[in-house]
């Protein structure tokens, strides 16, 4: 699955940072064999497939939670770019005993979710995978799927599933990284990655992005056309924060000052005639990244009056809006309370630490990234937030995590990365905190996780989906675990 937007905070750690035990590599199977075997199971259908059948036409019965087109059957025929009710002729990618991968050459019964894509370059571009369905559709049938998943696999109640958190469309994407292909400095391609591909798609917007990122990927390109020097970008990274926006190049040799003096005037040519000011950067091959021109923190602020500052190689959450909700019910689940201990693990810049520390509990946040836990710290100090206890630890060691136990905790809040957080489940059922929030970006990697937890003697109280990437294959979701009443 390609989304070249995706910015993990795996890629920023040390080598040992957030190593997944053999239990969990097991567990990298492709998200389509996941979502096979997790969301539907055996089913009563009785169409059967060989695998080495050509599958020519199928129907569509359900989405599943990526936005993928199922048609249920043995085996389970997972289709990109097909809908609910559609009938479609089909190319097959790849075929296994139990999943055939598919992607729809043409839609005989297009369905009346079915819309126009709003970017001119979605077809070929990695960046997008659902533009071509209605966006309040693809939302409900994606948490209808996400549903029926915890309901057959973790016997969820009804009642527990709540309303889904959403934000803007489509502009809603506060950081992306830019490809470019510089092979010929004359014809420069800047933009993002063709789906399962290397090659660069050139844009000139990206709707998705908000202002004043969306409208400066065309105007760079012509900035960095025509100069040797080009060669040596590896690729560029824009933020938007509050305050202000950096745009940073990542290079590996030296730039040429023209090359330089050309994106300067261009950033300031903008932020002249916008409401929005952008800020260059050149980052090294050291990962040092310095000013050209003014330099100002980035400001992104959350919300109780906290605020973080990443730079431009940290994990954020990227949508603005959904983010703020996601905070708000994390703390509304949590409740946390003055004389409480609450452990905030994979805790980056300290997106939910810091609004918590504000109610008055003792936090303990532990990240796996030690230039985020130095940063977070010097920000929470700005904001004279003091009662929090920061340290840099890797949560898929198992003597780190009991070792940060021994104090004991009231409560938890778990934000890791895709690959979940199995070594710290299987440590919280023997800790037994009162209550776990779980913020998850992998509904495979969570089923597996909250399986462990409800296993060790928690309750499922509350879950729903937040869709922070409307447009993407990704859905990011929420838990809320209780001890059960002994």
């Amino acid at each position: 699955m390609a989304n070249l937007f995706k910015q993990s905070r795996s890629k920023q750690k040390d080598k040992a940072s957030r190593t997944q035990s053999s239990a969990s590599k097991r567990g990298s199977v492709s998200a389509n064999a996941q979502v096979a075997g997790l969301r539907f199971g055996k089913d009563k259908k009785t169409t059967n497939f060989s695998t080495n059948q050509v599958i020519d036409t199928v129907t569509i019965d359900d989405l599943d939670w990526m936005g993928n087109g199922v048609s249920r059957g043995n085996p389970m025929v997972f289709v990109e770019g097909a809908l609910v009710g559609e009938t479609c002729d089909i190319e097959v990618l790849s075929s296994k005993k139990k999943v055939i991968n598919a992607k729809a050459k043409k839609v005989h019964t297009p369905s009346e979710a079915r819309q126009v894509p709003f970017c001119p370059v979605f077809d070929a571009c990695g960046g997008c995978q659902l533009q071509h369905i209605k966006p309040d559709a693809a939302l409900a049938q994606r948490d209808l799927a996400l549903k029926v998943m915890m309901e057959r696999h973790l016997a969820m109640k009804p009642h527990v599933w709540q309303a889904p958190l959403e934000g803007p469309r489509p502009q809603y994407r506060r950081k992306a990284r830019l490809a470019i292909d510089a092979r010929n400095p004359n014809q420069i391609k800047l933009g993002f990655r063709e789906a399962n591909s290397n090659n660069v798609i050139n844009v000139e917007t990206c709707p998705i992005l908000v202002d004043p990122l969306s409208t400066i990927i065309g105007p760079l390109r012509d900035a960095l056309t025509g100069f040797e020097s080009s060669r040596h970008i590896g690729h560029v990274s824009l933020v938007a924060g509050d305050n202000t926006s950096h745009l940073v190049i990542k290079h590996t040799k030296a730039l040429e000052a023209e090359l330089i003096d050309a994106v300067s005037a261009l950033v300031s040519e903008n932020s002249s005639v916008s409401d929005h000011d952008i800020e260059l950067k050149l980052e090294n091959k050291q990962g040092q990244i310095r000013s050209v021109g003014k330099h100002t923190d980035i400001v992104m602020n959350t919300v109780n009056g906290c605020s973080i500052s990443p730079s431009a190689n940290d994990f954020i959450q990227i949508n603005k809006v959904v983010n703020e909700k996601m905070i708000n019910q994390a703390i509304d689940w949590l409740s946390p309370q003055p004389d409480e201990r609450v452990a905030d693990w994979f805790s980056g810049l300290g997106n939910f630490t810091l609004p918590i520390a504000k109610r008055g509990a003792k936090v303990q946040a532990i990240e796996g990234v030690a230039e985020m836990v130095r940063r977070a710290k010097d920000n929470a100090q700005q904001q004279g937030i003091e009662n929090v206890e920061w340290l840099h630890l890797d949560l898929a060691d198992k003597t780190n995590v009991e070792a940060s136990l021994h104090q004991g905790v009231d409560k938890v809040l778990l934000d890791p990365s895709r690959e979940g957080a199995l070594t710290v489940c299987h440590a919280l059922v023997k800790a037994l905190p009162k209550t776990i929030v779980y913020v998850s970006c992998n509904p495979s990697t969570f089923t597996r996780d909250a399986k462990v937890l409800i296993d060790g003697g928690y309750e499922m109280e509350k879950a729903g989906v937040a869709e922070m990437f409307p447009f993407t294959h990704h859905m990011e979701m929420m838990a809320l675990f209780t001890r059960k009443q002994q």
